[in-house]
């Protein structure tokens, strides 16, 4: 299973970039420098790779890019949250930093293995330990400190350890999951608090948190996230971490091509006569956008046939195309079934509008749309699964969600680290 999430985690990340080159080769007009261009590639790159272990040697500044990089003085200072820490702690990093060269909002971070800033980290083994500090630009300019700590062993209490992760299905997503925890007994409620004003309790140790309505006023977005483990006693302990977002809305922006960001379930409510979904959109700019244009990509259930297109009035979708500056806008998308092919399995919704600069915005939505009929069934049948084992989980996510609620791998996922399958 973890290889299927990884792998689709890939797929969804490669079509994130080529949607973006292809908007910028759409817009050169706009847009006429390619270097810039590429530069901004190069930093999403950069706030894009996986983070690696804490063992793992610190990467060469020489090698961090082959194209040529400038020495800079970004960093001021870093403030450790403490000096010593106790092996198992977690500790909070904090980097101050100014860019010369332009916005300080453009300036990205990693921090040892984190992306980010601040960010939490966590030493298990004690000793003097040290790691580094990288801080770029969105050009060719990078600086880089090395942090020395002091990590002690410490008298057994009570512990916890938090792990962080993007999610693979869901880009504006993070998995939240407690790996360990020492010195707690029985049954324990876990409250959360995701660092963006909102949060959770739960009965489990695992969470999703979605941070798609998160403002995005420079090329990184970075939240430290806590949780308090109670146990059947009453006792208590805290564990941390933190979660970096590229922020690809923003980026976009950079690079000519505004897009706006929308939250909504890929799989909408359908009845005879409409295809409903709940959209929220967010305008992250500081010019407002309408919406003027809207194109279906009708997907047939059979791959091997050609998508059908529509281009339509967005008012026969929307019951707003206007959003106010950084505002946002939760309405329902309704698409009457007329509009679509009997056999479409897969909707893509482009809207667009004029925006300041002679450019376009545009938002996408995704819609997956079950088989209607018993010759779209067929022709999609290269999707059943054959797996025995997963065919029994889809089974009981089935039971314990509902039969009219479509499993998707992400319910898998969810129900396996609860324990319910």
């Amino acid at each position: 299973m973890k290889r299927i999430y990884i792998i689709i985690g890939i797929i969804a990340a490669v079509i994130l970039v080529f949607i973006f080159l292809i908007h910028t080769n759409n817009d050169k007009s706009n847009n006429d420098d390619p270097s810039k261009n590429q530069s901004l590639l190069n930093i999403f790159q950069f706030m894009s790779q996986q983070e690696q272990s804490e063992e793992l040697p610190p990467v060469d500044p020489e090698k961090v890019e082959t194209y040529e990089i400038e020495q800079a003085n970004f960093i001021k200072d870093i403030i450790l949250e403490k000096n010593p820490v106790c092996a198992g702690e977690d500790f909070k990093v904090t980097v101050i930093a100014k860019n010369p060269f332009g916005s300080d909002a453009h300036l990205v971070y990693r921090i040892s293995n984190k992306l980010g800033n601040p960010a939490i980290m966590r030493f298990n083994k004690a000793g003097q330990r040290e790691f580094y500090v990288t801080v770029r630009d969105e050009g060719k300019h990078i600086d880089m400190r090395k942090v020395q700590i002091t990590v002690v062993e410490c008298a057994d209490k009570p512990l916890v350890v938090l792990s962080a992760r993007l999610h693979n299905l869901e880009p504006e997503s993070a998995i939240f999951e407690v790996t360990s925890q020492k010195g707690l007994s029985g049954k324990c409620t876990y409250e959360w608090d995701f660092g963006d004003g909102t949060y959770a309790t739960t009965q489990n140790g695992y969470i999703t948190h979605s941070y798609a309505s998160r403002d995005q006023k420079g090329l990184q977005s970075s939240f430290l996230v806590k949780v308090t483990v109670a146990d059947a006693n009453n006792i208590t302990a805290t564990g941390r971490n933190s979660i970096s977002f590229p922020n690809v809305h923003y980026l976009s922006n950079l690079m000519g091509n505004p897009i706006i960001p929308s939250l909504y379930n890929k799989f909408p409510s359908i009845d005879s006569s409409t295809v409903t979904v709940e959209v929220t959109m967010k305008n992250i700019f500081d010019e407002a956008v309408s919406f003027n244009n809207a194109v279906l990509e009708c997907m047939p259930c059979n791959t091997e046939m050609s998508p059908d297109y529509k281009n339509i009035n967005p008012d026969q979708l929307l019951e707003s195309t206007y959003i106010a500056p950084r505002s946002t806008v939760k309405q329902l998308l309704k698409i009457s079934r007329y509009l679509l092919p009997k056999s479409t399995c897969n909707l893509t919704i482009t809207l667009s509008g004029q925006y300041p600069g002679n450019r376009e915005v545009y938002a996408k939505i995704y819609l997956n749309i079950p088989p209607q009929s018993k010759e779209d069934i067929d022709a999609s049948r290269d999707k059943i699964i054959t797996d025995d084992d997963m065919i029994e989980k889809l089974n009981k996510a089935s039971k314990i969600l509902g039969k009219d609620k479509p499993i998707t791998p992400q319910d898998i996922q969810k129900l396996e680290r609860e324990g319910k399958l």
